[in-house]
Formats: structure tokens, C-alpha cells, sequence
């Protein structure tokens, strides 16, 4: 009975009654890829305390947060097949046991060395988990219950990109136990224990018979293809984009055509090719790819320069940074919690609707940060945010079902490494685009930005009393200082032409204090003015890449294509022969299999 168990296709395990037990097996599943999401930004917040605390260098801090990054995005195409050939239930488990592994050695990490080395076996973990959460919602869901749980996912991913910096702050914030910023990753350990006894408890195991072996040759040429695209963009902009971060780049193009044509051969001659080649004749599932891409560019690409124009050009706090940002989540909760059930009357349009909607918030939040520029407060952000909120979450959830949808059960790990990595690639594209471009508009508004604030300091170092020429040497130091200054994001580096604005014997004692004072509100005036001028002007890309996304949902098929089981559920449910029902239920052949499978796996 093992053997007949396993031997059945994994289109006949869909064929079966649905598992009395799939919603808390998919609670249980949500919290670990909650745990997931979350730690992918919860680390922001702490780089400094931990730079301090550790003695690390800048380059290393960096590395805390992109070592995950990148072993995730590396990992999410191997180990989405590993989990069709080897079983999910058995790899998301050892995916949440790893990752409350890792963040135990996160927290108790002593060097800065251990804490990246921590971080990347966090990132190989989180990627199996959400590799096979995924699979696991495809294969135990009847298709018509998949839209639903597909917009729990897609809520949950709003919400959790944006509570890690929340929660990040809040613990940051609170040093309990004097542990300082350690708490991030200790909380991981109780609730993946906890994740851990539910996917025991409730996740029935499913795998692909047809995968046999795994495909070393593919792993190989992938990861190299990965590595030669990612790493340049994650770098990148931080070692000044130097001409080995292009020419690697460029070397992922032959490597990926390699990988394909591999793939291609493989997958006729013996069918266990890593990634199945007939995914890609599916229209949904590459327009669905494209449209992932666009998206999370458009996301990633935001929030990038929008915290820092935040924390480093207004001076939030990392905690008022995150809480300034609730509403985008809110909105994004709102609408992804149906949207995806609207998407089976409505098709693609909900898509189209979503990025309309985006690009309205996305205009919004240009004028708000424009208007307000240097004096904006975090509630003037909350009706643009919750609009951009409320068009994501349009998107979010129906396009993880449209793309999805139409894989065959047997590929759903292929098929969610492949979503997955699209994701991870469009916002590393994302991040590295409108950060150059960004950083370039940071530089150029500098000069305007301080030329605004000269008058106001002229007037003030003459209402303290200081004389000319003194006055106009104050104020051309300052200028030169002010501009050199805003051409980094660093506050603690400290241009040498900031050193000595003021002349000696130009002011006297008691000038001295009210001279500084001038001097300092005019530069945070000037500070924050260009911010706001770069981050208003950089926000437009940010629309063009809305518009590109726009058009390319109408690439997309009109409406979700029925698998092939919902197809064959329907004929079941017209002729009767099985006893099943229209919406996916099986009937007494069904419930044998049901029972051998459970047999099987215990």
C-alpha cells in the first residue's frame, strides 16, 4: 500500500478528498513564512547597534543584511525541487528546524564573522520554507479553495515586509533583558518551535513520483547564473558599481542560456530536470513572472530611498520610521484579503485595477513629500500610503494564484522557486536602479537644497551681531561644507571643509552659541530639503515602473486558467462516477487513496 501510495501521480493526490486539516495545516504554514518575511527587514533597524556592540566595519553590517538576501534568492529554485522529489512536509520541516537554529546563533553571535555566517544559514532555511509553503498551499487546496489561501498569503507578505521594521524598533527600543538588539532573532525560537508542532500535527506529506534524482548539473549552472546577476546588484551601488560588476552581469546572460537549452535536454531524456521547461509555454505563468518582477521592483525600489529619506534626511527614529508606514500595510491588508476571490469573476482586471490604484497612491505620495518636503510629519503620509497599500494588495494575492494556478501539482515546488526567485530578482533590480539613481538626485539637490537655506542663515548670524566680511565667510563655509555633506547618506562621516566654518576671531564668546545654533538649523534645513527634493523626483521612476506593469497584466490570460483537475473535478461532478461534487470533492475512489497516502505517511 506504501508503494501504490507513492507511485500515484501527483495529479491523482489533487483528485482526492480534500484534508479536513488544510486550513490549520495552513495557519501553521503562514506563521513560518511569516517568521520569514519578517526577518528579511527586521535587521534594518539594528545595523547600527550592532555595528557598535560587534566593532563591525560598514561593509560587514552591510553583509548582515544582504548575506540573507542572497543565500535566499540563490537557494529558491533548488530546494522548491528537493521538496517535490523528497516530500514538503519533510523539507519545511527541516526548513523551520534550521531557521530557529539560526536565529538562536544570531542571537547569542559574538563577532560580527558569526553573526553573516548565521545569517546565511537563516537565508538557506527561509528559502525552503517558503518554497514549500507554497507547494504545500498548491497541493493540498482544491483549486477553487486556492484563491483563498493564496490572499492569506498575499495579506500576510503586506503586512510582515512592514511589521519587521516595526517589531525591529520596538525591541531595539526596549533592550529586554539587556540584550539589546539579540531579541530580533531569539523571538523566532519559540514561535518556529511552535510552527514546528503544527506542521507535525496538521501538514500531510505529498511529493512528486515523478522527480527521481536531482539535477546537479542544473543546480550548478543556475547558481552560477544567480550569483553572476545577484551579487553585482546587491554590491553594486556600495563599491561604486566598478566595471566587474558589470561584466558579471553580462556573463549571467550565456550562463542562463546554457541553464535553459540544459534544461531543455534534460528534462526529454530523463523528465528530472530542475526546472520543467513546459512551464514556461504556459502564457499565465511567464506574464504572471514578468508582472512578479515589475512589481516587487516597484516596491523594494520605494521603500529603499523612502527610509532614508525618512530616518537619515528628516531624523526619524527607526521606530517612527516603521510606525509611519502602518498604513501602507493596512491597505495592503484590506483589499489582498479578497482580492483574489474578486479575481475569479473578474480576471486579470483586478491586476489592472491594482496598479491603477498604486500608481494614484504612488502620485499622492510625490505630492505629499513635495508639499511638505522638510517639514512633513508621519501622519501626512498615512492617505497616500494607504491608497499604494490598498493597490498592492490587489495585486499581491491574485497574481501568486494566476501564476501558480496552472502548474501541474507534480512541478509546484519548480514553479514556486521560480515565483519566488522573481520575486528576489525584481526587488534586487529594484533596490540597485533607484538607489543609483537616487543617490545621483541625493547629490545634485545638495547645491539648490543649501542655496534655499543661505538666506535664513545670513539673516540669523545678523540678528546675533556677526559683521561682515566674517558673516559672508560663515555662510560660504557653510555653503561648501552643507554641499559636500549632502552628497552622502553617512551623518557620521564628517567632510573636511565642515571642520572649519567659522574663522577664527570672527565671533566672539558670546556669539559662539547662537552662531552654532544658526549654523546647525540651517544645515538640517538644507539636509532635509534635499532629501525630499531627490526622493519626490526619484518617485516618478517609481510610476513608470507602475505603467510598465500595467500594460504588461494585460499579457496575462483574461481569466485564471482552470487547472486540469478543476477541469477533471467538473466531469467527475457531471457524470457522477466518482460521487464527487463540483467543488472539488471526492468521492469513495478518493477516499481510498486518501487513505492509502495517509498510510504511508503516518
Amino acid at each position: 500500500m506504501t508503494q501504490a501510495a507513492d507511485r500515484t501521480p501527483a495529479t491523482g493526490e489533487a483528485a482526492q478528498e480534500p484534508d479536513p486539516r488544510r486550513w490549520r495545516a495552513a495557519t501553521v504554514v503562514l506563521v513560518a513564512i511569516a517568521l520569514d518575511l519578517i526577518d528579511t527587514t527586521i535587521v534594518n533597524v539594528a545595523l547600527p547597534v550592532m555595528q557598535t556592540e560587534l566593532e563591525a566595519s560598514k561593509a560587514a553590517l552591510q553583509w548582515v543584511a544582504a548575506s540573507y538576501t542572497l543565500t535566499f534568492a540563490l537557494s529558491l529554485i533548488t530546494v522548491g525541487r528537493i521538496g517535490d522529489m523528497l516530500g514538503r512536509k519533510r523539507m519545511i520541516t527541516l526548513g523551520i528546524g534550521f531557521f530557529v537554529l539560526a536565529s538562536l546563533l544570531c542571537g547569542v553571535a559574538q563577532s560580527i564573522e558569526m553573526l553573516i555566517a548565521s545569517r546565511v544559514l537563516q537565508g538557506l532555511a527561509g528559502a525552503v520554507v517558503m518554497t514549500q509553503g507554497l507547494s504545500i498551499f498548491q497541493v493540498t487546496f482544491p483549486p477553487k479553495e486556492r484563491a483563498a489561501v493564496f490572499g492569506l498569503f498575499g495579506a500576510l507578505s503586506g503586512v510582515a515586509a512592514m511589521l519587521g521594521p516595526v517589531l525591529g524598533g520596538i525591541l531595539v527600543d526596549a533592550d529586554l533583558f539587556g540584550w539589546s538588539w539579540r531579541p530580533i532573532f531569539l523571538v523566532n525560537v519559540p514561535v518556529g518551535i511552535v510552527a514546528l508542532i503544527g506542521v507535525a500535527a496538521y501538514v500531510r506529506e505529498s511529493r512528486s513520483p515523478r522527480i527521481q534524482r536531482l539535477d546537479l548539473v542544473g543546480v550548478g549552472l543556475i547558481t552560477l547564473a544567480l550569483v553572476a546577476l545577484l551579487y553585482p546588484l546587491v554590491e553594486g551601488a556600495e563599491s561604486g558599481w566598478p566595471a566587474w560588476t558589470f561584466i558579471a552581469m553580462a556573463a549571467s546572460v550565456p550562463l542562463f542560456v546554457a541553464f535553459a537549452l540544459y534544461e531543455r535536454k534534460k528534462a526529454a531524456r530523463d523528465g528530472s530536470a530542475l526546472v520543467e521547461p513546459s512551464l514556461f509555454k504556459e502564457r499565465s505563468f511567464v506574464a504572471g513572472l514578468l508582472v512578479m518582477l515589475s512589481f516587487f521592483a516597484i516596491i523594494s525600489g520605494l521603500f529603499f530611498p523612502f527610509t532614508l529619506y525618512l530616518q537619515v534626511g528628516l531624523g526619524f527614529s527607526p521606530l517612527a520610521a516603521g510606525l509611519a508606514t502602518i498604513p501602507f500595510s493596512f491597505g495592503a491588508m484590506i483589499t489582498s484579503a479578497f482580492s483574489a476571490l474578486l479575481a475569479l469573476k473578474m480576471g486579470r482586471k483586478v491586476l489592472s485595477i491594482g496598479m491603477v490604484v498604486m500608481g494614484v497612491g504612488m502620485t499622492g505620495l510625490i505630492w505629499t513629500v513635495h508639499h511638505y518636503g522638510g517639514d512633513l510629519a508621519g501622519w501626512n503620509l498615512a492617505p497616500a500610503l494607504t491608497v499604494l497599500g490598498l493597490g498592492l494588495g490587489f495585486v499581491i494575492s491574485p497574481v501568486v494564484d494566476i501564476v501558480l494556478g496552472g502548474v501541474p501539482v507534480e512541478h509546484a515546488g519548480s514553479g514556486s522557486g521560480l515565483l519566488s526567485t522573481a520575486d528576489q530578482l525584481g526587488a534586487a533590480a529594484g533596490v540597485a536602479v533607484i538607489g543609483v539613481l537616487f543617490f545621483n538626485l541625493l547629490a545634485g539637490q545638495s547645491g539648490p537644497a543649501t542655496d534655499d537655506a543661505l538666506p535664513a542663515l545670513r539673516s540669523e548670524l545678523a540678528t546675533v551681531g556677526v559683521v561682515s566680511p566674517g558673516r559672508e565667510q560663515i555662510v560660504t563655509n557653510f555653503s561648501v561644507c552643507a554641499k559636500e555633506k549632502g552628497k552622502s547618506t553617512d551623518e557620521r562621516e564628517v567632510p573636511a571643509a565642515c571642520k572649519a566654518i567659522v574663522p577664527p576671531g570672527t565671533v566672539s564668546p558670546a556669539q559662539s552659541g547662537p552662531v552654532a545654533k544658526a549654523l546647525a538649523d540651517a544645515g538640517d534645513q538644507a539636509r532635509k530639503n534635499g532629501f525630499a527634493d531627490a526622493t519626490a523626483k526619484v518617485l516618478w521612476y517609481e510610476v513608470g515602473i507602475i505603467v510598465l506593469g500595467f500594460f504588461l497584466t494585460f499579457a496575462l490570460p483574461k481569466k485564471a486558467r482552470e487547472s486540469e483537475q478543476d477541469e477533471a473535478d467538473g466531469a467527475d461532478g457531471a457524470d457522477g462516477a466518482d460521487g464527487a461534487d463540483d467543488a472539488g470533492d471526492a468521492g469513495q475512489a478518493g477516499q481510498t487513496g486518501t487513505a492509502a497516502q495517509e498510510a504511508s505517511t503516518g
